[in-house]
């Protein structure tokens, strides 16, 4: 699905959710190639010029999520939770964490132990980042979400500095086990995650 749609479709189950309608969901999708830039991401976040970006087929996306730049493409598990933290009695810090853990928990699950970097949302593998957390809570309502590197060609975050992070490494499922396994199903696996952390 592409990112502007998704985006539309999120911030319309959220506006419902905040105002009473409707119940929390979990969303999951992929996206084709996107470059997403979060409230606070200055323009020098895209290391390459536009006929770069329109060569390797990559489309430039301004969000309404905090955070840097990142990047979107097959292979990535993206799970986008429409929740009313504050229902959960949650803040965005507490929620972030409920993330993180539901990522650990699934990574686990494949033999890979990551780990979270205080201040900097996500998950790395030694120096490398799998996971990212990018959100905005309008309302008490939390949409955009996570996204986990599965058989994602990750050569697309050379375009930018990621999450802020000149130079970061970036790596997937895929890399660190030899093998890819299905992104439905580690998007199911995820969704799942999050559930159980806060039924």
């Amino acid at each position: 699905m592409p990112y502007r749609s998704a985006l539309e479709r999120q911030r319309a189950l959220a506006d419902e959710r905040a105002q009473g309608a409707g119940a929390d969901r979990i969303c999951s999708v992929e996206h084709p190639p996107t470059v997403t830039l979060g409230l606070n991401a200055p323009g020098d976040d895209i290391l390459v010029d536009g006929a770069e970006l329109a060569r390797r087929g990559v489309e430039v996306v301004r969000s309404d999520r905090g955070g840097r730049a990142t990047y979107h493409g097959p292979g990535q598990a993206i799970v986008y939770p429409i929740v009313k933290i504050d229902d959960l009695g949650l803040g965005a810090r507490r929620w972030v964490s409920v993330l993180e853990d539901a990522l650990r928990s699934v990574l686990t699950d494949f033999g890979i132990q990551a780990r979270c970097r205080a201040g900097n949302p996500g998950l790395w593998v030694e120096n490398a980042k799998i996971a990212s957390i990018g959100l905005r809570v309008r309302r008490g309502v939390s949409y955009h979400g996570v996204s986990l590197n599965v058989g994602l060609d990750v050569s697309g975050f050379d375009c930018i500095v990621t999450c802020g992070v000149a130079g970061q490494s970036v790596t997937s499922i895929a890399a660190q086990t030899s093998s890819a396994p299905d992104v439905l199903d580690v998007r199911s696996r995820i969704s799942r995650a999050i559930h159980d952390r806060i039924t």
